[in-house]
C-alpha cells in the first residue's frame, strides 16, 4: 500500500514538473520560428548589402534607386492610389494617403482636395527642374489640418520605406582588426568573404562601425563621372529616360565621409575597389518618432544644424589609418531629415533671423556650418496661420522669403458634409456616457460652414446669372457646394444655369483682400469663420448641458446661441454682416430651419401609414410612365402583362400632389434632362431617383402629411403619454401604432429620450417653415 502510494506520488511529482518543461519547450520554439521569420525577412528585405550588390540593384532598376526626395515623396503619394471626388470646383483627384491606409485612418485629413493636388504639382516641377528649390508653405486659419497634412505624409513615408517599392538605402563605414595586421582597420581580406567586403562580418568581428548623419546616397561614393556614367547606362538599358537629380548628378559626401575616402584612398594607394570593401550598405527606414529622414522644427530657438569635431571625442577609437584625419559630425533636426521631410511648424513664430538660412538653403540644397558645408536632399515644408503670414508681408525680407516659397493655400472646408466626419469621429468621446442623437453632428457642421461662406460679388457677373447668384441666400450656398443643389423653388431652367457656373461662384474670391481689425488680409472664401477647434468647443459645451439627456441638436442650437452672444470672444463674430452673411444669429436661426425639415420628415414617416418605399415606388412608376410618353413608347402592365400606353392618370394624379407650376410636358421634359445630367456624373451607377428629385419627394410626403395632420398630430400626442401614467388612457389599437412609430424612431438612431425631445418639438412647429 505504501509502495503504491509512493509511485503515485513519484508520478504526481513528474506531472507537476511537466508544465515547465513544456512551457520552455514551447518558448524555445516561439522563438526559434520568430529567429527563422524575422532572417527570412532580413534577407527578403536585403537589410545589409556589399556595395557591390548594391550596385547590382541599381542596374537592374534605375528608376527606383536614383530617386530624390521629391521624387520619392510624389511616388509616395502614387502609391497608394487616388479617387476622383466631385468638389465645389469640379471633380478633382483625392490621393488615398491622406485617408489614413497606413493606421487605419487615425492619421487622416478631410477635404483638402486641392491642397493635396497643389502639392503634387509642386512635387512635380522640382522633379522636373532636378531639384527641390523652394520651400512649401502651407497657410490658412487656425484648425484647417495643415500639421495633420504633414502628418499624413509622415506616416506615408514611414509605411513605404518598409515597402520593396520604397526601399532607400544608407551605408556605414566598417573596421575590423585582420588576422594578418596588428594596426586597426588594415587588412588583405575580410573573414568569410571573397571579393573582401567587410559588409557582413559579424557584430564581434567589427572593431569600428561609423555612419553618416546625413543618410548619405550610397551612389555618391562613386566619382562623378563613373556614377553619371553608370546611371545613363542603366536607364538605357532599361528603355527610359535618365531623369537624374542634381544631388545625385553633381553632389558629394557629406565631410566626414569624404575624409574618410582620402584617408583610405592614401592608404590603399588610390584602389577605389579597396576603399569601398569598407562600405556596409543598409536599409533605410523613414521615422519621425527616431528622426531618420523625416523631422518637425519647432518655433522655438533652437539650431536646425551644426557640427562638431569627432577626433576630439574620448569615446571614440577611431582606426589607426583615421587617426590623422579632421572628422566632424553633424547634428540637428535639419540633418537628421535629410533624404526625406522637413517640416518648419508655425513658421513665423520663430525669429526670423534663425530662418534665413533657409534663403540660401532651400534654393540650393546646401547648408553652410562653422567648419562645413552639407549637400542636402530634403523637401522643406512650412505651415503658418494666415494672420501671421499677413503681417509678415509688412517686413522688407519678405520678398526675399517669398521667390523661395511656393504658397499653398489650406481654407476652412465649404463642404458641411466633409466638415461632419470631423465631428462624427471626436463627438463619441465628448458626448461620454451621453447618447448623441441623429443629426446632432450635422447640425453642427452646416452652421459651421455657413459662417465661412462670403456673400457673392454679383458685379462679377453678366446677364441672367448675376440675377441668380444675388438671389442666393448662405443656405442655398451651401447646398449647391456641397451636393450641387440649387434651390429646389427655382425653375429647373435657372438650376441648371447656376449649377453650370458653381466653379466660378467658388473661385471668385481666391485673389480678393479686405481690411479687417487693421490689416490687409487674404479675404478668399474659407478664410475666416468658425474654426473646428472652436466647434470642438462647443460640442463639448452642448455635451455638459445638464437640461438635455442626450447630446441633441437642440443642445447645440442653445449652446451656440449662448457661446455667440458675446461678439468679442471670437474673431468670427466681429464680422460685419451682408445680406444674411456672416449673421451668425439669423445662421444659427437658418441651421435650425433645416434641422426642423429633417425631423419633422423623420417624426412624421414614424407616425404615417405608408411606408417610405411606397413614396419611391410611386415616383419610379411615374418616371417610367413620363419616360414612355415623351419618347413615344409603351409600357407592360404589371397586372396584365399586356403593352399599354403610358398611363395619363397616373402622371395627372402625381403631377397634382406635387404642385407643379408649370406645363406637364415642359416639367416632364425636364425630369428627364435631370435624370440625364445626373448619369453623365455618375456613370455605371443605377439612378438615384431620391438624389436627384429630393424636391419631388418632399413635396410628396409634404401633401400626404398635410392631407393626414389631424390623424398625425393626435399619434404624436399618443406618444408621448408612452411611458407615463397617462399610457393606460390610450386604446390598444392606438398603443400598437405608438409601440410601432417608436420602433421606427429607434431604427433610424433615436433613443427613448431624442426621440420624445424630437416629437416635442414636432408638435410645438407644425407648420412649414
Amino acid at each position: 500500500m505504501g509502495a503504491e502510494s509512493g509511485a503515485g506520488a513519484e508520478a504526481g511529482g513528474a506531472e507537476r514538473e511537466d508544465p515547465p518543461e513544456r512551457a520552455a519547450v514551447l518558448a524555445r520554439a516561439t522563438l526559434e520560428r520568430a529567429g527563422a521569420r524575422g532572417q527570412a525577412r532580413f534577407a527578403a528585405a536585403r537589410e545589409i548589402l556589399a556595395f557591390e550588390e548594391y550596385l547590382a540593384l541599381v542596374a537592374r532598376d534605375p528608376a527606383r534607386h536614383t530617386r530624390g526626395a521629391a521624387a520619392y515623396l510624389r511616388d509616395c503619394m502614387d502609391f497608394y492610389g487616388h479617387d476622383e471626388v466631385r468638389g465645389p470646383r469640379g471633380r478633382v483627384r483625392r490621393f488615398r494617403l491622406f485617408d489614413g491606409p497606413t493606421n487605419g485612418g487615425a492619421t487622416r485629413v478631410l477635404g483638402q482636395e486641392e491642397l493635396q493636388n497643389e502639392v503634387y504639382k509642386h512635387l512635380t516641377a522640382f522633379v522636373e527642374r532636378g531639384r527641390v528649390d523652394k520651400l512649401i508653405m502651407l497657410h490658412g486659419p487656425n484648425g484647417t489640418a495643415k500639421s495633420t497634412f504633414v502628418e499624413c505624409l509622415l506616416a506615408g513615408l514611414e509605411d513605404y520605406s518598409t515597402r520593396p517599392e520604397g526601399a532607400l538605402y544608407r551605408f556605414n563605414w566598417i573596421f575590423s582588426d585582420a588576422a594578418d595586421r596588428a594596426a586597426l582597420g588594415f587588412h588583405e581580406r575580410a573573414p568569410g568573404r571573397d571579393d573582401g567586403s567587410l559588409a557582413y562580418l559579424e557584430p564581434e568581428e567589427i572593431t569600428f562601425k561609423l555612419g553618416s548623419e546625413l543618410k548619405d546616397h550610397p551612389l555618391l561614393l562613386l566619382p562623378q563621372a563613373e556614377r553619371v556614367g553608370l546611371v545613363e547606362e542603366a536607364f538605357a538599358a532599361a528603355g527610359l529616360p535618365c531623369r537624374l537629380s542634381d544631388y545625385l548628378r553633381r553632389g558629394d559626401l557629406c565631410p566626414k565621409s569624404k575624409e574618410i575616402v582620402r584617408a583610405l584612398s592614401t592608404a590603399y594607394k588610390g584602389d577605389l575597389r579597396r576603399v569601398l570593401t569598407h562600405v556596409q550598405v543598409e536599409r533605410l527606414y523613414v521615422s519621425a518618432r527616431y528622426r531618420q529622414a523625416a523631422a518637425v522644427i519647432q518655433p522655438q530657438r533652437n539650431v536646425d544644424a551644426a557640427s562638431r569635431p569627432l577626433n576630439l571625442e574620448k569615446s571614440y577609437r577611431l582606426p589607426a589609418m583615421l587617426g590623422q584625419s579632421s572628422l566632424s559630425e553633424l547634428s540637428g533636426e535639419l540633418v537628421d531629415a535629410n533624404r526625406g521631410l522637413v517640416e518648419y511648424s508655425d513658421f513665423f513664430k520663430r525669429p526670423l533671423e534663425l530662418s534665413k538660412y533657409l534663403l540660401t538653403t532651400s534654393e540650393r540644397g546646401t547648408i553652410s556650418l562653422a567648419d562645413a558645408t552639407a549637400q542636402l536632399d530634403c523637401v522643406f515644408f512650412a505651415t503658418a496661420n494666415e494672420k501671421n503670414l499677413a503681417i509678415f508681408k509688412r517686413n522688407p525680407d519678405f520678398p526675399s522669403f517669398k521667390a523661395r516659397f511656393e504658397l499653398v493655400r489650406a481654407p476652412y472646408l465649404l463642404r458641411w458634409s466633409i466638415e461632419e466626419g470631423i465631428y462624427a469621429r471626436e463627438v463619441p468621446a465628448i458626448a461620454r456616457t451621453k447618447h448623441v442623437a441623429p443629426h446632432t453632428t450635422r447640425v453642427i457642421a452646416l452652421w459651421a460652414v455657413l459662417t465661412r461662406l462670403c456673400r457673392p460679388r454679383v458685379k462679377t457677373y453678366k446677364g441672367d446669372l448675376a440675377g441668380l447668384v444675388g438671389k442666393l441666400r448662405p443656405l442655398d450656398k451651401a447646398r449647391l457646394y456641397d451636393a450641387l443643389q440649387a434651390p429646389e423653388e427655382w425653375p429647373d431652367a435657372e438650376r441648371r444655369e447656376l449649377q453650370k457656373h458653381v466653379e466660378q461662384l467658388a473661385g471668385e474670391l481666391d485673389a480678393a483682400e479686405e481690411e479687417f481689425e487693421g490689416l490687409v488680409d487674404a479675404a478668399y472664401e474659407g478664410r475666416r469663420g468658425a474654426s473646428p477647434r472652436e466647434v470642438m468647443s462647443f460640442l463639448h459645451e452642448a455635451a455638459q448641458d445638464p437640461q438635455f439627456a442626450c447630446l441633441s441638436p437642440l443642445a447645440v442650437l442653445k449652446t451656440l446661441r449662448r457661446e455667440t452672444a458675446d461678439k468679442s470672444l471670437y474673431e468670427f463674430l466681429r464680422l460685419d454682416p451682408e445680406a444674411g452673411y456672416r449673421d451668425v444669429d439669423r445662421l444659427i436661426d437658418d441651421v435650425e430651419g433645416e434641422w426642423r425639415r429633417l425631423v419633422r420628415d423623420e417624426v412624421h414617416g414614424a407616425v404615417a401609414l405608408v411606408e417610405e418605399a411606397a413614396y419611391d415606388q410611386l415616383f419610379e412608376d411615374y418616371f417610367q410612365h413620363v419616360k414612355a410618353s415623351e419618347a413615344g413608347e409603351k409600357l407592360r402592365s404589371r397586372i396584365t402583362g399586356q403593352l399599354e400606353p403610358a398611363n395619363a392618370e397616373l402622371m395627372g394624379r402625381v403631377e397634382g400632389l406635387v404642385g407643379i407650376s408649370e406645363k406637364p410636358t415642359a416639367f416632364r421634359r425636364s425630369l428627364i434632362q435631370r435624370v440625364a445630367a445626373w448619369a453623365i456624373d455618375h456613370p455605371g451607377q443605377k439612378v438615384d431617383y431620391k438624389a436627384i428629385f429630393g424636391d419631388i419627394f418632399q413635396a410628396l410626403r409634404a401633401r400626404y402629411h398635410r392631407e393626414r395632420e389631424q390623424a398625425i398630430s393626435q399619434l404624436q400626442t399618443q406618444i408621448l403619454r408612452h411611458g407615463t401614467d397617462d399610457w393606460s388612457t390610450v386604446s390598444a389599437a392606438d398603443q400598437k401604432k405608438v409601440l410601432a412609430a417608436l420602433e421606427r424612431l429607434e431604427g433610424r438612431g433615436y433613443c427613448r429620450q431624442c426621440g420624445k425631445e424630437a416629437l416635442v418639438y414636432v408638435l410645438r412647429h407644425p407648420g412649414a417653415d
